[in-house]
């Protein structure tokens, strides 16, 4: 114990899956040493290095799979540095980016270019998701040499200007990607549904606000997809993973695709556990996304399967626009732009109307760290308070309630549509290999010494 760096001690602790009495060592930004049930004991180390954070909660630094920072690219308002000090806020310790910059993320040498920026700005540790797209579905396998491990591929015209991967591109995407055992990512809304939806909704003149795209944006236009990717996956034997999914259903259908074989996961973003479709009339632009915010029944159906384990993890989807920008949906939603801002707020935020439900914390939490860690292999470095793992934890307030507010957001773009709801977990600290970079809910560290983790696909 002489060469411990930093201790933390308390009385709820989160080791081997449970809240434990416990004292903490930390050394060379690991966790050198664990002490069970003696957090009274005084650890050979100087007083000012030893938290003592008594009956507040400690928990594995939250790892957030599905972010979008806008950096590399020509706007700065929303980089890693903006977003990762968000992050940092929320109780995450590692985010991963998804591959929607300026250049697009679509090749080798862009993959590397974007981890040399990103560690120029980012605070804690990040991936990098990698792309499928039909014109660059050849550079899947120097993406992977240059660390990435999942491949994203956007089923719909977008506003990002991605291109939509096509039928033929999925089927070379998953086989390619497989080579190196890789994961295909896949955003499932059916692009042809969507196509016609548009075309007829202009044709006819109907109504486009929110109410309207919640009913005909409709459940179906995601479980046309994910049949379809799932029947490509198998044909291929490939891996996919649907990011945000939002209807239990098509949950159902990764889970019994799982079960012949088929190497399928699935995430949930936190609006679609929080939110629903009625909260578009109050919320507005804010709460516009894709795809839309569900019905309470389709709500509380992928809560029964994240409690399951049917869903693998809980995400942000974090995705920044200008006010000035997002505004504009409130003349026409089905145009966008789609994305909610959150990575700061949804994390305590679930950990709250989970333990409201009657979840256990400890249960809640390992859908923030554990569950994403397991999914893409990494542990044991990252997800677990354990023995040789990094010294990524997050230290929470638990019980008093506080209200949701934009204001202590980084950057220039301060909204959510959670604000005014109130939580009953707070991140008091967040500590990143052993630094501290949040104390008492604010920033206590600058400047870029968060690093690239790779993650790891399914034959890896």
């Amino acid at each position: 114990m002489s060469g411990l760096e930093l201790v933390v001690r308390g009385r709820r602790i989160l080791v081997d899956g449970a809240l434990r009495a416990a004292t903490v060592g930390i050394a060379d930004g690991r966790i050198a040493w664990i002490a069970l049930d003696d957090p009274a004991a005084d650890p050979p180390v100087p007083a000012d290095r030893i938290i003592d954070v008594g009956d507040r909660v400690v928990a594995p630094g939250f790892i957030d799979l599905h972010v979008h920072f806008d950096n590399p690219g020509e706007s700065i308002t929303e980089d890693f540095a903006v977003g990762t000090a968000n992050a940092a806020l929320g109780g995450h310790t590692m985010v991963v980016d998804h591959p929607f910059s300026t250049p697009l993320t679509t090749t080798g040498e862009r993959y590397r270019d974007k981890i040399e920026l990103a560690e120029a700005g980012s605070l804690i540790d990040f991936g990098l998701w990698g792309a499928l797209t039909g014109p660059t579905v050849h550079e899947i396998p120097a993406q992977a040499a240059a660390g990435a491990a999942g491949f994203k591929a956007f089923l719909p015209e977008n506003d990002m200007g991605f291109p939509a991967a096509l039928d033929e591109h999925l089927a070379t995407g998953f086989r390619i990607a497989a080579a190196s055992g890789g994961t295909v990512l896949v955003h499932a809304e059916d692009r042809a549904a969507l196509i016609e939806l548009e075309e007829r909704t202009r044709r006819d003149g109907a109504e486009r606000g929110y109410a309207a795209l919640a009913e005909l944006r409709g459940p179906e236009i995601e479980l046309i997809a994910v049949r379809r990717v799932l029947g490509i996956a198998e044909s291929t034997a490939g891996a996919v993973h649907f990011v945000h999914l939002s209807v239990p259903e098509a949950v159902d259908l990764v889970t019994e695709a799982r079960a012949r074989g088929v190497r399928a996961t699935c995430e949930v973003a936190a609006h679609h556990l929080l939110l629903e479709a009625d909260d578009c009339a109050e919320l507005g632009w804010t709460a516009l996304c894709a795809p839309p915010l569900r019905r309470r029944e389709l709500v509380e159906g992928m809560w029964e399967r994240l409690r399951t384990g049917a869903i693998s993890a809980v995400v942000s989807d974090h995705c920044p626009y200008d006010p000035a920008e997002k505004t504009f949906a409130d003349r026409d939603a089905f145009s966008g732009p789609f994305g909610i801002q959150g990575v700061r707020e949804y994390a305590p935020l679930f950990v709250s109307e989970a333990v409201r439900r009657g979840w256990d914390l400890a249960e809640a939490l390992a859908c923030l760290a554990a569950r994403p860690a397991d999914l893409f292999g990494l542990g044991p470095a990252k997800g677990r308070i354990a023995v040789g793992a990094d010294a990524d934890l997050v230290i929470l307030d638990i019980g008093a309630e506080s209200a949701i507010s934009a204001d202590g957001q980084i950057g220039d773009w301060r909204w959510t549509p959670y604000a005014g709801r109130t939580s009953s977990v707070s991140v008091v600290a967040t500590v990143s290999r052993g630094r501290a970079v949040v104390v008492d809910g604010a920033l206590a560290a600058a400047g870029a010494i968060g690093r690239f983790v790779a993650l790891r696909g399914w034959g890896e």
